[in-house]
C-alpha cells in the first residue's frame, strides 16, 4: 500500500478515533512507516504511541500483529478498540482460557480480527507459531522492544523469538511491516534493537526518537528505612493525595502487605500481581479503570500497562531494578497532561531484592552443563518437556528459560513437537562451544544500571528528571526546575518519615494469606506468621517445632485462635484434619486445640502417606522438584462423601506442594465442600537451592 495522502491520515483521525489534530511527532511517524517499512519509534510513555499502528491498522488490508507482554494493557486495549473505535480486536495468552484464545485464534483465521495481541511467550509455543505463520499478517508491532536487547533494562528470553518471528514473516510477505515501540531505549539499546529489527545491513531501520521529557511530572525522592516507616508514610500520601495511584512493589508479597495494611486503615487499596487467577486480575483492573480503588498495590504485572490517563500518582515501595525501568513506570502518571507525581521511597536494604533478581536471572557455565546433561530420552525414549527439565536439574525456574533459551539459539538443542507435546532435545553433531559472553556483559550492565538507580534514590543527581533523561539520551537535558532538588518547597506537603509502632505491631500479627487454586479446588487460607520478617515468634516456633512437649508460645496461640474465628466467618467448619509430619512435636496438639475451638472433630489419621516422598521439601532444590515430590502420594479416609468445610492443617507453607496434594486426597476420597488450609507459619523456599530465603 502507497503512502496515504494527509488529508486521508486527517480523515482516519477524525471519523475513526474522533480526534481534530495529531500529537507531536505521531503524523511523521505514520508516514515513516508507510514509506519505510521499519521504524523504531522512541517516545515517552504517554505520548500515544498504540496510534502509530492502531491508525494504520485500518488502512492495511490485512492483520496487524501486535507482540506484547504487557497483558493488563492488553486486555483493555482489545476492549477500547471495539467499543470506541469499531476496531475489531483479539489477543492470545496465558491469561486466557482455551476456549478465549481458540475464538481469538478463529477470529483471525476468518478475518474478523483486524488486530492481532499476543504475548511474546505465544511465539515460543509451537502450535501457536505455526498458527500465525498462516496469517495474512500486514504490519508486525514490537511493543516494549528494549526487551529484545540484551542491552535493555527488562531482556527477556522468549523475546529473541520475536527477531525470528520477524524474519520469518518478511521472508514470507516482502511487503511487511515492522514498527518497534519502546519509552525506555538508550543510544546502545536503540543502537541493538535496530540492527536486529533491519532486513538487512544494506537497508538501515529508520528511528524517530523524541525528548524524554515529561513537564506535567514533578519526581521526588523519601528515605524510609524499613516495612513500618514506608508504610505509615504511605498511608498519609495517599489519603492527602488527590486522584488515583500505582503504589509499585518489587515483590508479589509487598503488594499483598502494603495492600493489606492501607486497607485496614481505611483507604481503598488492592493488591494485583501476576500470580491472581485471571479472573481477578480482569475485575481488578476493570474496578480500578471505574474509580473503585484509590491505589493499587501492584507489581509490573499491571503497573507497566494499565491504560488509565489521569493517575495523579506513582508511588515506588520499592527501589527498581534501573533507571531506565523507573522511567517507564513512572510515566504511566499523568499521561492525561495534568499535574502529576512520582515518589520513590528508598531503604538501603532496597539493594538486596534487586542483586537476588538479578542474581538469580544470571546463569552460570555449570547451569548449561546441567540442564544440557538432562536433556535425553528417558526409558521409553521420551525426550522431557519445560516441567521435567526444571525437575531434573533443580535449577531456579528463570535460568532453566534463560539457559533453554540460549541452547536452542546457539543450535546445541531444538524445541519440537511430538504427540502433540512440546519437548526439547539434542541437536546431534553440534561440537561448536558455547559463547556465554553475553552474560558477563548483561551481568555487568544490569549491575551499572542499578548502581546509578541507588545514585537516583539516594539524591546524589542535581535534578532528578534530568538524571532520567540523560540515561535516557537526551544528553543535554536542563534541570527541570520541579522536582525536589530543583524546588523543595513545591514538595513541602510531603508526610514526614515517623517511626509507627502500631505498623510493627501490624506486621506481626496481619493475615498473611496461603493463596487458593483451581486445580485441585483449594480456598484460599492464612498463615499465623510470616518468615520473612524473622519477627522472634517465627524463630522461637521454628526452633521448638520439632521438641517433643514444647507447645505453642501464647501469643502464637492467641493468633491462632484468631485466625480460626475469621476463617469461620467464611466457611462452615466440620472437620480438623492435620497433614501427616514426621517432625512437627505439636501436630496432634494444635489440631485438637484448633478443634475444640471451631467445635468440630478432628482426624489424626485422616490424611497419610500412602508412599512416603523420597526427600524433605526443604532438602530438593525448586518448586517443581517439591510437586514432584508428593504428587499422588497422599490418601485421605473420611467417613464419606461430605459438604462442610475442612481445615487443613501443617505447621508451615513454602511451594504449598504439600497442601495442593492433600487437598488433592480429600477430593479423590469424596469430599464436595470447601477445603481451607491454616499453617502456623509461611517460608519462602530459595529456588536452584536448598532452604528457606
Amino acid at each position: 500500500m502507497d503512502l496515504p495522502a494527509p488529508d486521508r491520515l486527517a480523515e482516519v483521525l477524525r471519523q475513526r478515533f474522533g480526534l481534530d489534530a495529531f500529537r507531536p511527532g505521531q503524523q511523521a511517524a505514520i508516514e515513516a512507516l508507510f514509506a519505510h517499512r521499519r521504524l523504531l519509534c522512541i517516545q515517552p510513555t504517554g505520548y500515544g504511541k498504540s496510534l502509530l499502528y492502531q491508525l494504520p491498522a485500518t488502512l492495511l488490508p490485512g492483520l496487524t500483529l501486535v507482540i506484547s507482554p504487557l497483558l493488563a494493557l492488553v486486555r483493555d486495549q482489545v476492549g477500547q478498540l471495539g467499543a470506541r473505535f469499531d476496531i475489531p480486536a483479539a489477543s492470545i495468552n496465558s491469561d486466557q482460557d482455551d476456549d478465549e484464545n481458540a475464538r481469538a485464534m478463529a477470529g483471525a483465521t476468518e478475518g474478523r480480527v483486524k488486530i492481532l495481541f499476543v504475548s511474546p511467550e505465544r511465539l515460543d509455543n509451537l502450535e501457536a507459531w505455526r498458527f500465525l505463520l498462516g496469517l495474512p499478517i500486514d504490519l508486525v508491532v514490537v511493543d516494549e522492544a528494549h526487551c529484545i536487547s540484551t542491552w535493555g533494562h527488562d531482556f527477556r528470553p522468549s523475546y529473541r523469538q520475536i527477531v525470528r518471528a520477524v524474519r520469518t514473516l518478511a521472508e514470507r510477505r516482502p511487503s511487511v511491516r515492522v514498527l518497534g515501540l519502546t519509552a525506555t531505549a538508550n543510544a546502545r539499546t536503540e543502537a541493538d534493537i535496530a540492527r536486529q529489527l533491519a532486513p538487512d545491513e544494506a537497508t538501515p531501520l529508520r528511528v524517530m526518537r523524541a525528548a524524554m521529557d515529561r513537564p506535567n511530572l514533578s519526581l521526588a525522592t523519601v528515605e524510609a528505612a524499613g516495612a513500618p516507616a514506608k508504610l505509615a508514610w504511605l498511608e498519609r500520601f495517599v489519603a492527602q493525595s488527590p486522584g488515583n495511584g500505582v503504589l509499585y512493589c518489587a515483590t508479589r508479597d509487598q503488594t499483598a502487605i502494603v495492600a493489606g495494611y492501607l486497607a485496614q486503615r481505611g483507604l481503598e487499596v488492592a493488591a494485583y500481581h501476576a500470580g491472581l487467577d485471571p479472573a481477578a486480575k480482569r475485575r481488578l483492573q476493570r474496578e480500578f479503570l471505574d474509580g473503585r480503588w484509590r491505589a493499587i498495590a501492584a507489581t509490573n504485572a499491571l503497573g507497566m500497562g494499565i491504560d488509565k490517563s489521569d493517575l495523579r500518582f506513582i508511588v515506588h515501595v520499592d527501589v527498581p531494578g534501573s533507571i531506565t525501568a523507573y522511567y517507564q513506570e513512572v510515566g504511566r502518571a499523568g499521561r492525561d497532561g495534568l499535574p502529576a507525581r512520582g515518589v520513590l521511597l528508598y531503604d538501603p536494604a532496597d539493594r538486596r531484592i534487586q542483586t537476588h533478581f538479578i542474581r538469580s536471572a544470571q546463569p552460570t557455565p555449570e547451569d548449561f552443563e546441567r540442564v544440557l546433561a538432562v536433556i535425553a530420552p528417558d526409558a521409553d525414549g521420551a525426550w522431557p518437556n519445560l516441567t521435567r527439565i526444571r525437575v531434573r536439574s533443580g535449577l531456579h525456574p528463570t535460568r532453566v528459560t534463560v539457559v533453554l533459551a540460549e541452547l536452542r539459539e546457539q543450535g546445541h538443542v531444538e524445541k519440537v513437537l511430538i504427540d502433540r507435546k512440546q519437548v526439547y532435545r539434542r541437536v546431534q553433531g553440534t561440537d561448536t562451544p558455547l559463547d556465554l559472553t553475553r552474560y558477563t556483559r548483561q551481568d555487568a550492565v544490569r549491575r551499572a544500571e542499578l548502581d546509578a538507580m541507588i545514585r537516583y534514590a539516594e539524591g546524589a543527581v542535581p535534578c532528578l528528571m534530568q538524571a532520567l533523561r540523560r540515561a535516557l539520551g537526551d544528553d543535554d537535558a536542563p534541570a527541570c526546575g520541579r522536582c525536589d532538588r530543583c524546588a523543595p518547597p513545591a514538595w513541602a506537603d510531603l508526610p514526614p518519615v515517623e517511626a509507627n509502632e502500631g505498623v510493627a505491631g501490624w506486621l506481626l500479627h496481619r493475615d498473611v494469606e496461603i493463596a487458593g487454586s483451581r486445580r485441585p479446588p483449594m480456598s484460599a487460607g492464612l498463615a499465623l506468621l510470616d518468615g520473612q520478617l524473622r519477627a522472634p515468634p517465627f524463630i522461637d516456633f521454628m526452633r521448638r517445632r520439632t521438641q517433643p512437649g514444647a507447645s505453642l508460645a501464647p501469643a502464637v496461640i492467641d493468633l491462632l485462635r484468631r485466625q480460626l474465628d475469621a476463617l469461620a466467618r467464611r466457611h462452615t467448619f466440620e472437620a480438623v484434619l492435620p497433614l501427616p509430619s514426621r517432625t512437627w512435636a505439636q501436630r496432634d496438639a494444635v489440631a485438637a486445640l484448633a478443634a475444640e475451638h471451631l467445635g468440630v472433630p478432628w482426624g489424626a489419621d485422616a490424611l497419610a502417606w500412602r508412599d512416603a516422598p523420597d526427600a524433605r521439601q526443604g532438602e530438593l532444590l525448586n518448586n517443581d522438584q517439591r510437586r514432584q515430590n508428593v504428587r499422588g502420594r497422599m490418601g485421605a479416609a473420611l467417613p464419606g462423601a461430605t459438604e462442610g468445610a475442612l481445615l487443613l492443617l501443617d505447621d508451615y507453607v513454602g511451594s504449598g506442594a504439600t497442601l495442593a496434594e492433600a487437598a488433592r486426597a480429600v477430593r479423590v476420597a469424596g469430599h464436595g465442600g470447601d477445603v481451607v488450609p491454616l499453617t502456623i507459619a509461611k517460608v519462602r523456599w530459595r529456588l536452584g537451592a536448598r532452604g528457606i530465603v
